[in-house]
């Protein structure tokens, strides 16, 4: 790992998906590991250091809140993006807020979004 990277966890079920983001973010200096399911994401998550999880709406083995309050047992401080595909509606944001989620972020906006996203969260 380089010194000073951010490191990044994304937790993303659709690998096309997954390695646009992780492109994206390395492209901007970030570290950038992938995971696919629930568990990889917790499984990696208990033994390493990230400054941002950054998941999906829904795993072959969970969905994001539980995997967010999973997240949250063992790591309460990092920043979890949810970056959903369901509609953003109220009661959907307060679900996420409860669960941990830090940042709602609809699929619906573009990946260059996404990334200005990040960089604001992780340079405050």
């Amino acid at each position: 790992m380089s010194e000073g990277k951010r490191r990044i966890l994304c937790a993303e079920s659709n690998q096309d998906v997954a390695e646009l983001i992780a492109l994206m973010l390395t492209r901007k200096g970030y570290e950038v590991e992938t995971v696919q399911t629930a568990a990889d994401c917790v499984k990696v998550a208990s033994t390493d250091r990230f400054d941002l999880y950054i998941l999906n709406d829904t795993y072959i083995d969970a969905d994001s809140l539980e995997l967010c309050r999973q997240l949250r047992e063992f790591d309460p401080v990092t920043p979890v993006l949810l970056f959903s595909l369901e509609s953003s509606g109220p009661r959907r944001e307060q679900q996420a807020t409860q669960a941990g989620v830090k940042i709602y972020k609809s699929k619906t906006s573009d990946f260059v979004s996404l990334v200005q996203t990040i960089d604001r969260l992780l340079q405050s």
